[in-house]
């Protein structure tokens, strides 16, 4: 019989659709962003709770040296909070690929098509546990509180996209954000919240209505690249979320607004239902949403939530490397804004579309910024 009080420790075939997708990784923004706040708290480097997490690691490497290491329970809490991000980040994203049916991540074919569905789902959700686990290693209860909290909200908010979505119902603009303020900032305000479990500065502070709009940039600006930028969609398949029937922030926006007689909206309706992978249809949704205005409105919007957020760092006493990542990820949108050429129209209030959907990108990689 196993020993129960023994550290766990993950059989390494059972994490291969973990370790698959982590094999390619996107740009860290989330590490990016632990860093930015670690500017305003001040988490101290190393931690002594009364247990050691590295069992919970699945990249974790076993050495009988480390037993007799005197200092085997410190924890560097500021990479363990990385750490712990970035495992519940990647097994979300081996499920949202399955529930979403994708065929693309980040390039490569999603980790489901190689290694099923039922081992993915098990490695998916070990995953989330080796991560409890390892939020539970650093002895603080505030922590544990944090997690809960947070990833009941993920799942909330995943669980009214997809509800949206097979259902084909529309929900209003106003849904929409309450749902991306559950799903998406989720994860930054778990991430947030543990190092504010162990903050020295800055302890009294409410960064929630910072990271919510961040949470909200970050989502807006991937609804809008998904359906606008041809640079991005080498890395998945053309205007995705159509294809996916998701209801994105643009989806909403022509749904609801692309005209009097409703003739738009039920054409779009149509084209989602069908999940449609031909791009002669994909390309028509997408003009369709130009003509509408939808994506110029998704980019006023992402330029109203970059003002409020740049407003509320200053606010916060500022932060320079958070302005600048801000000011980084703002440069892709106004590249697609650029080259759609997103401009309102004359006295009939529509929106010139200059070359839809045969953009030319320039070749600067740094533009391509992925924040899965």
């Amino acid at each position: 019989m196993t020993d129960q009080h023994q550290p766990h420790q993950p059989p390494p075939h059972l994490l291969e659709p973990y370790h698959y997708i982590s094999s390619t990784p996107g740009k860290n923004i989330r590490s990016s962003l632990i860093d930015c706040f670690q500017l305003w708290l001040n988490v101290p480097r190393l931690h002594n709770p009364t247990s050691s997490s590295s069992s919970s690691n699945p990249d974790h490497k076993s050495n009988n040296d480390q037993n007799n290491d005197s200092n085997r329970h410190e924890i560097d809490i500021l990479s363990e909070i990385k750490s712990i991000t970035a495992l519940l980040h990647n097994a979300s994203l081996l499920i949202d690929d399955i529930e979403d049916n994708s065929k693309l991540r980040r390039g490569n074919p999603v980790a489901h098509s190689i290694f099923g569905v039922p081992n993915v789902i098990n490695c998916a959700n070990y995953v989330y546990f080796l991560a409890l686990g390892r939020v539970q290693a650093l002895g603080k209860e505030e922590a544990m509180q944090v997690f809960v909290n947070e990833m009941l909200n993920l799942h909330r908010g995943q669980g009214h996209d997809i509800h949206w979505r097979d259902s084909t119902t529309c929900p209003t603009e106003s849904q929409y954000i309450s749902m991306v303020i559950d799903k998406t900032g989720g994860l930054f305000r778990l991430a947030v919240g543990l190092m504010q479990a162990f903050a020295t500065t800055s302890t009294d502070v409410d960064f929630t209505p910072l990271v919510n709009n961040l949470g909200l940039y970050f989502q807006i600006r991937d609804d809008l690249i998904n359906l606008a930028d041809e640079e991005y969609m080498k890395s998945k398949s053309f205007c995705e979320d159509l294809t996916e029937g998701k209801f994105s922030f643009p989806i909403i926006h022509c749904i609801r607004h692309g005209g009097g007689d409703g003739s738009v909206a039920n054409q779009l309706l149509s084209i989602l239902k069908q999940r449609t992978e031909d791009v002669d249809v994909k390309r028509y949704a997408q003009r369709l949403m130009f003509e509408a205005g939808s994506l110029h409105y998704t980019r006023e919007k992402c330029t109203r939530l970059k003002e409020e957020i740049v407003q509320q760092i200053v606010d916060l006493g500022g932060n320079d490397p958070l302005l600048k990542m801000i000011e980084m990820l703002d440069v892709q949108v106004e590249k697609i804004a650029e080259l759609h050429g997103c401009e309102r129209g004359g006295e009939g209030g529509g929106y010139e579309t200059r070359g839809v959907g045969t953009p030319k990108r320039g070749d600067d990689p740094s533009l391509n910024l992925d924040y899965t």
